[in-house]
């Protein structure tokens, strides 16, 4: 009987590893479930060193309209801000945000945009959302949904747009030990955890980013969207006009981009054929 119910734990406990797997990804798509033949685990389970939970220290990225976007990080946020004749700094808890300003080339010329997700206290999901909404005005996916519980993985999270439309999300990852007591406030917005990057050869974007950073796979990789890093900080690779979430209404885009992660040893990367630059700095 002993024996029995060991084998039935271990047949359990391999299928509950394997559905982590699938649901990391399926949990950032906004859905319940992958099957088998889309998504196999990379790792069954994460510990992340010390060193990486101060999350992305550095993000520097490209924007237009600088003085509408200072103004919702300053008055709709409520971050520190300064603004120079061609960037704007932003402090958001242990992240610093630069947007350089991008010269106009015409009416119709593009303006950057984004997706930047911060890390938020594990149980305090629904009141920074509350928080978020008396602020500015929710995404929502097609179906409604303006919040997304991601069962399997353990997490909630809610998205919003600055006004040059840059995607961005609170998360709150229930497996961390990261709660705190009291109300929600501008200081549990706690740091950077992960940035988009846009790829068209998502292969080789992985490998340098092994190569170079030392950073691996959370997951195994779609065709079109992988992971890599941890849980306290990781980059989200996408394929050129994947939608992006929630709304799934725009095309992910190649723009140019840094990116300073924490951790250690020092390690730097300049991605071939993109003009992104990527550190791990301790």
């Amino acid at each position: 009987m002993i024996e029995k119910n060991n084998l039935l734990h271990t047949q359990s406990r391999r299928a509950f590893l394997s559905n982590v797997g699938r649901a990391g990804l399926a949990a950032w798509l906004g859905l319940e479930f992958l099957p088998d033949s889309v998504l196999s685990p990379v790792m069954a389970k994460e510990v992340a060193p010390a060193s990486t939970q101060r999350g992305i220290v550095h993000l520097r990225l490209m924007s237009r309209r600088l003085h509408d976007v200072q103004r919702f990080y300053a008055e709709t946020m409520g971050f520190d801000t300064e603004l120079s004749a061609k960037t704007l700094r932003i402090k958001t808890g242990g992240t610093v945000i630069e947007f350089d300003e991008i010269e106009r080339d015409g009416e119709n010329a593009d303006t950057p945009y984004y997706h930047v997700a911060w890390a938020i206290p594990e149980n305090k999901f629904a009141v920074a959302k509350a928080w978020l909404a008396a602020r500015t005005s929710l995404l929502r996916a097609p179906d409604g949904r303006d919040e997304f519980h991601f069962r399997s993985v353990n997490r909630h999270a809610v998205y919003f747009a600055d006004p040059a439309g840059n995607i961005l999300e609170l998360i709150a990852r229930h497996n961390l030990k990261d709660a705190r007591d009291g109300p929600f406030e501008l200081a549990d917005i706690l740091y950077v955890n992960h940035a988009g990057l846009v790829v068209d050869d998502l292969q080789a974007a992985i490998t340098q980013i092994r190569q170079k950073l030392l950073l691996d796979l959370r997951y195994e990789p779609t065709s079109n969207f992988a992971q890599m890093g941890d849980e306290y900080r990781h980059l989200v690779l996408v394929t050129r006009d994947r939608l992006w979430l929630p709304e799934n209404i725009k095309p992910a885009r190649v723009y140019e981009t840094e990116i300073v992660l924490h951790g250690e040893p020092d390690k730097h990367l300049a991605f071939e054929n993109y003009p992104y630059r990527i550190s791990v700095r301790a």
